[in-house]
């Protein structure tokens, strides 16, 4: 007992000098197949199901396993250049040595072994990880026998955990502050302890080609540096494919809820190391290395055979991050499909390494660690036994993805980013269908893991673990890794670890089930109450759900339809200004902002991709904030489309609001149009005066407005500049003899003008839509005076006949020289035949009243005019009419409405309310007319509850 209780206080003394140092158990067994096809004189594994009992830790196992080499494409075992025949058969032969299947007829088990020389490989059973391989002394012995009569090695995988309760980070990825993925719409979820987590995450899933399910194929280059060559010697490329076989099998759980298909299409071996990358200790830069490196050597067409999606490099070299040597992998995030950065380092650490494969090809599809600041916003704190784990201590087999990395890898795939795997590859590499731990003893897994002198410890917990004998200051201890012993390891008569739980093997295996979508949901709420909202109805892969590597549905998976198509009324703002001013007052902490920050949309130098993230800019300034990753559903994407957002995608609409509408705006603004009503108006002009000069007036309504001033000989500063005001003279854009360099978006009314700056050789203003109150643009020239080139068009509505004969009349009193007098109400005529005409008094329109409600006045020109249409000083100034009246009406109010219902059940959300300027007498008006006084919120923040 005192010798025990020393070899535990050493054990403890040197988790200082170990990466997570504990003791442990190990078991021992001899495989027994016992399945009705099994030939006593020819034990070669036929293509049928194999089922074979492992008895270790006090239990059985039975493992039902089918031939499963679909992860090797078809040429990927040809052999090397050089390779004899016998290679060539070699080659061939390892297709055959790769199964996987069930354990106990348990759904939620899995198995990947390979039945040659033994049984090598892992399987996961009860929240229990297990890996199997064969004694390396049976194998001694065992000459050119039956490899599966020897003593195998099996172990088993428990939790550990430290004092404080964390491990460190195993994972090269460090958690970065700014990744930013549109999670919001998952923020209803949290780790879900149900049999319904399928359709609790499909619930807000995003659109992959229109919301549908593809199946993505990622063609996988295994490369293998000269010190693993070294290490495994002639099973290099059998244990190598062993691991991707495990790493297949978790990508094909129906947890991860994608079609994500791993097939290796490329098998490389570095035997000189000045042929390869660069790889040492620096993990950071032997991935840079190598992701050079293979980016040379990989095709330019992703439709060519030996074309490779991202490639991983595998080393026995010791990998250090940034702070500490305890890194396994490394990868980029979201990389797929980045022919330069699509790659990823593995550190060999023996057949637990499958997981770290299955880790770092997570962060290459943009998945982050589960505990990262982005997941645990939205998922609360996450249990620590999924895949994206930065520690990797025990993987839950029966759901080994996490809600957060589902939902991340399919909003990466639904935005594009994995387009490069919809095609089939035409050749792969057989991977091994049988378990690793059938493979490969528990005294070889420790070999694998930490040096050829390393063996299992005694006393040892079954597959929990993988605990291994090593040396630190001249004294005897044990480590581990914190993976279980792989799975196919025996451990004890008759079992064998699975899923780090020593597992009966007279079990009943279930045969691959293919998933099925089942019966479309009911729709959901509509998003708007006016302008045209979107409703969304969903169906789910659960008829039945995948089991045992079988496929994951295909196709639609969400639906949607327009709703609440009638017109909102006319606040003079678009629907996303009143999303940006939900945020009015926040200032984000930031000297730059003061409290009264007002917020409107961002249009300019927006992606395409981002047109549907609610990007808000500080009036008045640059200053620019991703307030939301995805706008209210019925969004426009942009002013300048019909096109609008659902579930943060851009989707085809019509002019009308209405979904994949084919309605159309003509080109003066006429939604269903069709041009025949539609004037154009272009001009050119060319000669200024120095200062602000007249252009053209833009009157209401004019639409595709095209405004260019192109650069005297092409230089981009001319000194001219397109300048823009308001019906009340206030400059827009380019007054006070201060111009905009760069991009800018006008926004008047609800209509946008988009300005290209002054930085080009064509100063561009445009508008797409009928503008909602007339604009003056005059042109800038100072300076050396060279001369502008102002070309200009826009299209307006043509006059109705009505509207032509008015203008005809007014234009024939103009001809008879005619004035009002007696306050405007009786027409005399001055001109007297055989007499010269008389000069007359001509006025102007009325001013708009120098205040919107209360006491103002207006003017207007009154101006001398002779016969002839010229200036003169002879009118009879008795009959001159007023030029400056009194004005104003009665100061109308807000009238505030009610509060709409939380756009979400949960979380933060939007709630609307209409706010109207309205008289005393009940007369609905412009806002404008109510601009004097505060106006009431009409959008805010609502959060009913957390998630």
């Amino acid at each position: 007992m005192a010798t025990l209780i020393h070899y535990l206080v050493i054990c403890v003394e040197f988790l200082l000098y170990f990466k997570q140092t504990f003791c442990m158990e190990v078991d021992f067994l001899t495989p027994v197949r016992v399945d009705p096809n099994v030939d006593e004189k020819h034990l070669q594994m036929s293509e049928r199901q194999v089922v074979f009992r492992l008895s270790a830790f006090q239990q059985d196992f039975y493992l039902r396993l089918t031939p499963d080499s679909s992860f090797l494409a078809a040429g990927a075992l040809a052999p090397e250049s050089g390779s004899s025949a016998s290679n060539a058969s070699t080659a061939a032969d390892l297709r055959e040595c790769f199964y996987s299947g069930q354990v106990n007829a348990d759904p939620d088990s899995f198995a990947a072994l390979s039945l040659c020389k033994g049984l090598h490989g892992g399987f996961s059973y009860k929240g229990m990880e297990y890996f199997i391989s064969r004694s390396e002394d049976a194998t001694a012995a065992s000459g050119n026998r039956n490899y599966l009569d020897g003593t195998h090695v099996i172990r088993r995988r428990a939790r550990a955990a430290s004092s404080d309760g964390n491990f460190t980070s195993r994972c090269g990825v460090a958690p970065d502050p700014s990744f930013t993925v549109p999670l919001e719409k998952y923020k209803h979820l949290i780790e879900p302890d149900r049999d319904d987590f399928t359709e609790t995450v499909l619930k807000s899933l995003g659109r992959s080609k229109r919301f549908a399910s593809i199946p993505r194929f990622v063609e996988v280059l295994v490369v293998a540096d000269e010190s693993m060559a070294k290490f495994h010697g002639d099973d290099l490329k059998h244990y190598l494919l062993t691991l991707m076989s495990v790493a297949s099998r978790l990508y094909k759980h129906p947890s991860i809820l994608n079609s994500i298909n791993i097939v290796v299409v490329g098998f490389m071996v570095i035997n000189e190391a000045n042929k390869g990358p660069k790889v040492s200790g620096n993990a950071a830069l032997t991935l840079r290395n190598f992701c050079s490196w293979q980016k040379k050597l990989n095709k330019h067409n992703d439709k060519h055979a030996e074309y490779w999606d991202t490639a991983i490099l595998f080393t026995k070299q010791d990998l250090c991050g940034a702070t500490t040597c305890d890194t396994l992998g490394m990868a980029d995030v979201g990389t797929m499909c980045d022919p330069k950065r699509s790659c990823s380092v593995i550190e060999d650490d023996g057949l637990p390494s499958a997981f770290t494969t299955a880790h770092e090809l997570g962060h290459v599809f943009s998945m982050p660690h589960d505990n990262t600041k982005a997941c645990e916003e939205v998922f609360g704190k996450l249990k620590d036994n999924h895949m994206m784990s930065p520690t990797l201590i025990q993987i839950d087999r029966s759901r080994p993805w996490s809600v957060c990395s589902a939902a991340i890898i399919t909003e990466f795939l639904d935005r594009g980013h994995g387009d490069c795997l919809l095609d089939q590859p035409q050749r792969q590499l057989s991977l091994p269908d049988n378990l690793p731990g059938s493979s490969y003893s528990l005294h070889r897994q420790c070999e694998l893991a930490f040096g050829a002198s390393s063996k299992p410890c005694p006393y040892m917990q079954p597959c929990s673990k993988l605990w291994c004998t090593g040396k630190a200051r001249g004294q005897l201890v044990c480590q581990t890794r914190h993976f279980p012993w792989a799975d196919g390891t025996s451990c004890g008569i008759g079992k064998f670890c699975y899923q780090g739980v020593c597992s009966d093997k007279n079990v009943t295996m279930h045969i691959k089930v293919d998933g099925r979508w089942g019966k479309w949901g009911a729709f959901g709420d509509c998003s708007r109450t006016c302008g045209g909202g979107v409703q969304l109805a969903k169906r789910e892969c659960n008829n039945p759900v995948p089991e045992n590597g079988g496929k994951y549905c295909y196709g639609v998976r969400i639906k949607y339809r327009s709703c609440n198509l009638n017109p909102c009324p006319d606040t003079g703002k678009s629907f996303r200004e009143e999303q940006c001013e939900a945020f009015n007052g926040l200032n984000l902490n930031t000297n730059r902002l003061g409290s009264s920050v007002v917020w409107v949309p961002k249009y300019s130098g927006i992606s395409p991709k981002d047109q549907c993230k609610l990007i808000c800019r500080a009036n008045g300034t640059g200053y620019f904030h991703f307030h939301a990753q995805k706008v209210v559903d019925g969004t426009p994407c942009s002013p300048d489309t019909s096109a609008v957002c659902v579930q943060g995608k851009c989707i085809k609409a019509g002019c009308d609001s209405k979904l994949d509408s084919d309605k159309k705006f003509d080109k003066c603004g006429v939604c269903g149009g069709d041009n025949k009503g539609c004037k154009k108006i272009s001009g050119l002009f060319t000669k200024p005066v120095h200062g602000y000069n007249f252009v053209v007036m833009l009157p209401i309504g004019a639409s595709n407005v095209d405004i260019r001033q192109r650069g005297y000989r092409g230089i981009v500063s001319d000194e001219n500049y397109l300048a823009v005001k308001n019906q009340y003279g206030k400059y827009l854009l380019n007054g006070d003899y201060v111009v905009s360099a760069a991009e800018r978006d006008l926004l008047v009314k609800g209509s946008l003008l988009r300005y290209s700056g002054t930085s080009t050789s064509v100063e561009i203003l445009r508008a797409t839509r009928p503008l909602k109150e007339p604009l003056t643009v005059e042109v800038l020239s100072v300076g050396k005076m060279t001369p502008p080139r102002v070309r200009y068009s826009f299209y307006i509505t043509k006059e109705s006949k009505e509207q032509k004969t008015l203008q005809k009349e007014e234009r024939s009193h103009k001809a008879h020289n005619s004035v009002l007098i007696d306050s405007n109400k009786v027409e005399a005529k001055k001109q007297v035949m055989g007499k010269r005409p008389v000069s007359h008094w001509v006025t102007g329109n009325w001013d708009v009243c120098t205040v919107t409600c209360g006491s103002g006045l207006q003017k207007r020109l009154v101006q001398c005019q002779s016969a002839e249409g010229r200036p003169a000083v002879d009118c009879d100034s008795a009959d001159k009419p007023v030029a400056v009246r009194m004005c104003g009406d009665p100061c109308p109010m807000w009238d505030v409405g009610t509060w709409s219902h939380c756009s979400k059940s949960c979380g933060r959300g939007f709630k609307r309310r209409l706010v109207q300027c309205m008289t005393d007498n009940g007369l609905h008006l412009p806002r404008e007319h109510c601009s004097g006084k505060r106006k009431p919120q009409e959008l805010d923040l609502c959060n009913l509850k957390p998630c």
